[in-house]
């Protein structure tokens, strides 16, 4: 099957609702990047925690605590990171449909509208599961610096 010749008109409307998509991958793509850090420094964490766990007879048990909460930190933000990959397919997929639906006439409107749905829902699933990552890394700080800080 050969794509239609598309005149200029055409073209600018598939640019044009290209777009919304295109600034939703980028700003994805942002919180990916944070996330896929955060990740790397809770894996870090877990692993510098296990090596004072082996060493360590005094403060083992905040120790403890605060490597299964970092553990769970872990677990949450690769939820987060799955959610933040699945909305950028969905993002993508969306663009190409798009094509599809403008460019070769083919009847995919209902599958555009199911894509930008489960998109914004894998977005803000993402988003819930970072924002208990940020919740759990300062339940851990609070565990860590607890001798050291003032009680009101």
């Amino acid at each position: 099957m050969t794509l239609p010749e598309a005149d200029t008109d055409t073209l600018a409307r598939v640019l044009q609702f290209a777009i919304s998509p295109a600034v939703l991958v980028s700003a994805v793509g942002l919180l990916l990047m944070s996330a896929t850090n955060r990740l790397g420094r809770a894996i870090d964490r877990c692993r510098s925690l296990g090596r004072e766990l082996a060493v360590t007879a005094a403060g083992r048990e905040a120790l403890q605590e605060q490597l299964n909460i970092t553990h769970e930190r872990a677990h949450w933000l690769q939820r987060s990171i799955t959610l933040f990959g699945a909305s950028l397919f969905l993002s993508c997929l969306m663009v190409f449909l798009l094509f599809l639906k403008i460019l070769a006439g083919w009847p995919v409107g209902g599958l555009i509208v199911a894509a930008f749905a489960l998109d914004v829902l894998a977005l803000m699933a993402g988003v819930a599961c970072f924002l208990r990552d940020l919740t759990l890394g300062l339940l851990a700080l609070d565990i860590e610096l607890s001798p050291h800080l003032k009680k009101p």
